[in-house]
């Protein structure tokens, strides 16, 4: 078909953009790969190139009724496909399977059977964010044409690099609604084969075992790793990962050290009961739509933090919430029989006048130096092809923030001297804030989910190499309500007088334990004295007792010697016990050391003991009683002054934690949310209920 009638065929329906886009002569076509294919029932020219399928109707075929459908059809997008009534456009780029359509018998096998055309697997939005499988079915009868089709988009398809070939998949089987399994072989599997990649899967059956599944691993042998789970089940992933790049490259995690990025990229199934990663990454909770992320090689950066405790290191996070958000977790685990109300429960139960209580503590953290022009509550979100992520490269986190405040300088640019002193004049970057807050959050991510569908920090970027500080302060539980609803509406949460908000590089967390203690103390009772004071006089007794038989048996030889000359001079000859009693200790010297020893081994029988009487044994139990009684409210006041600390949906109970946030980190599949996404609101129909 020449250029000029290709062209005129489609004058009246397109721009000029448009008629650029959509020529032939506008990229690397052969005239091999122009064919007439009939799809829906109307036939149309097509073109193949390097990287696209254009199509333009030739007005044959097809009943009356398709022609007034046809005449009736709006331009649709199907990811990279663009449909018109008379045209359309289809991005390689978007396709990630092709095969020959056939039409077989009962019985015949794969490959068998009259072919019938081309079937390309690309896919479709269902709305914003959320991605469907969609077949493009290209008829022709010919299986030499098809053939020829079909094996060249497999050999363009199969040239992107960024897709990955071989998966290494971790499978948590416990999470979610726990039918994992039956999910991961009737949706997972099949999609995989038909993108031809190659799958090995483990189950997580312990804490730790993707760590020790992970050590022996030779990561060069797969394209990419997959976390199948929660969002615990990506923390763990995404630790091993990390923690194998630091070791492969000989670094030593520690606090200011800078980490080398994650060799390979991560994605993310979200099938778990809480899936805050999985939703910031693709915008959706979509099992589908991560998987087509994952065979389509979209990648997008993540920012990662570093946590330590007690200057070790502790492990790798995203989102980190004390208090509220640690006690909603806490009562999720222990109402686990409810199966998907649990977490409905643990929002009820952590809402109550006797559970919903403020901590004391005291936070140090450093701004970010962007923190003049980009802020929490600058109202900007993050979204695909975000200005802010992309503006932050993984450069600039290797900022003036990071070096401590007691910083060493040289001297001899001073005064010329050749000590070595510290300059103290300058102004630490550290800020500290001390209060009584009924939650702190530490948030790398938006932490979309479904009680926050934009987002419980609604403008925390993905890759700005920042996080979000934000800390509720003690109020009213009204108006704590009033702040949970704002999660799940299009109002700004931090808007509130009582929420304080900033864009940091590091934190310090230090909870206040103050234990206003007015039990009795058990450690120094009476009867335990004067017990100690018993022991310790019987102890010393028999000490003294065996220092006065050593002397004894020291001086034993001239004892002895004094009876054997006794006994000579009533009998010439010595009976056989006092011959061999004195006789021995003049011939030979090492009998005294055994007499001596056996002397010991006499001595060292266990001394007597104190034995209480009954009356002293009852009065013991129940002081004990009383004791454990003590020790339980003990226990009980101590929680109340204290919350847990909740990381990525798991519990951690370390409470004091210093976090850093490192930029570009990681590679993981998704896009982001997309700026065409409308606003949802959640009622959080569990809050009514007050």
């Amino acid at each position: 078909m020449a250029e000029h009638d290709y062209l005129s065929a489609v004058a009246g329906e397109l721009k000029d953009d448009d008629r650029h886009r959509l020529s032939p002569r506008n990229g690397n076509w052969d005239d091999n790969y122009v064919a007439i294919f009939a799809m829906e029932n109307q036939s149309y020219d097509f073109v193949l190139s390097d990287s696209k399928i254009t199509w333009t109707s030739m007005g044959l075929g097809g009943s009356a009724k398709a022609d007034r459908k046809s005449k009736k059809k709006k331009k649709k997008k199907f990811g990279g496909m663009q449909e018109d009534k008379n045209m359309g456009l289809l991005l390689l780029k978007d396709v990630y399977a092709v095969k020959i359509k056939r039409n077989r018998k009962a019985g015949q096998q794969e490959g068998d059977g009259v072919c019938m055309g081309i079937a390309l697997f690309t896919y479709e939005r269902k709305d914003a964010n959320k991605l469907r499988e969609k077949t493009v079915v290209l008829e022709h009868p010919s299986e030499e044409v098809c053939r020829k089709w079909a094996t060249r988009i497999e050999q363009i398809i199969s040239g992107y690099g960024q897709r990955p070939k071989r998966i290494k998949l971790f499978l948590q089987p416990h999470a979610g609604n726990k039918k994992i399994r039956s999910i991961f072989k009737e949706k997972v599997v099949p999609l995989f084969i038909l993108a031809k990649v190659n799958v090995t899967f483990a189950e997580i059956s312990k804490d730790g075992f993707v760590k020790q599944e992970m050590a022996p691993m030779d990561l060069k042998d797969y394209d990419c790793i997959v976390a199948m789970g929660g969002d615990g089940t990506v923390n763990k992933v995404v630790n091993g990962l990390l923690s194998k790049t630091q070791k492969e490259e000989g670094l030593d995690v520690k606090p200011g050290f800078t980490p080398a990025k994650a060799t390979l990229p991560v994605g993310i199934i979200p099938v778990g009961t809480t899936n805050h990663i999985a939703h910031s990454v693709h915008g959706v909770d979509d099992l589908v739509t991560a998987m087509l992320h994952i065979i389509l090689g979209h990648t997008t950066p993540l920012d990662v933090c570093s946590l330590y405790q007690k200057e070790k290191f502790y492990k790798w996070a995203f989102n980190c919430q004390y208090g509220f958000g640690g006690n909603i977790l806490s009562f999720t685990e222990r109402y686990h029989i409810l199966g998907q109300k649990r977490v409905d429960a643990a929002f009820l139960k952590a809402l109550t006048k006797s559970k919903l209580r403020p901590y004391e503590c005291d936070i140090q953290y450093i701004p970010s130096p962007s923190a003049a022009i980009s802020h929490p509550k600058d109202r900007v979100q993050c979204r695909t092809g975000c200005a802010v992520c992309m503006g932050a490269t993984p450069g600039s986190r290797q900022s003036s923030v990071y070096t401590d405040s007691l910083q060493e300088y040289d001297p001899l640019a001073v005064s010329g001297t050749s000590s070595t002193i510290i300059d103290l004049s300058k102004e630490s970057p550290w800020r500290t804030t001390k209060g009584i807050y009924l939650n702190v959050a530490v948030m790398a991510l938006p932490g979309l989910c479904e009680y926050a569908p934009q987002g419980i920090s609604k403008y925390t970027h993905l890759a700005d190499g920042c996080m979000d500080l934000i800390m509720v302060r003690n109020v009213e539980r009204k108006e704590f309500l009033r702040y949970l609803k704002r999660n799940g509406n299009s109002k700004n949460q931090l808007d509130f007088p009582f929420v304080e908000c900033y864009r940091v590089k590091d934190v310090q967390f230090r909870p206040r334990l103050h234990t206003t203690w007015k039990h009795n103390d058990h450690d120094f009772e009476i009867n335990e004295i004067q017990r100690a004071s018993v022991n310790s006089r019987l102890t010393s007794i028999s000490e003294r007792s065996l220092d006065v038989i050593d002397d004894l048996s020291l001086n034993s030889d001239d004892d002895f010697d004094d009876d054997d000359a006794t006994l000579h001079s009533d009998s010439d000859k010595p009976n056989s016990e006092t011959a061999s009693l004195g006789e021995s200790n003049s011939n030979d010297p090492q009998e005294p050391n055994k007499n001596m020893q056996n002397v010991r081994q006499v001595s060292s029988a266990p001394a007597s003991t104190y034995r209480m009487t009954l009356l002293e044994r009852e009065v013991e139990r129940r002081r004990k009683k009383q004791r454990d009684k003590e020790d339980k409210a003990r226990a009980k006041e101590e929680n109340r002054i204290k919350s847990i600390w909740n990381i990525d949906n798991e519990l951690c109970e370390d409470l004091d934690l210093d976090f850093r946030v490192h930029a570009h980190l990681l590679q993981v599949y998704g896009e982001g949310v997309s700026p065409d996404t409308e606003p949802e609101e959640n009622k959080l129909g569990c809050i009514p209920h007050f």
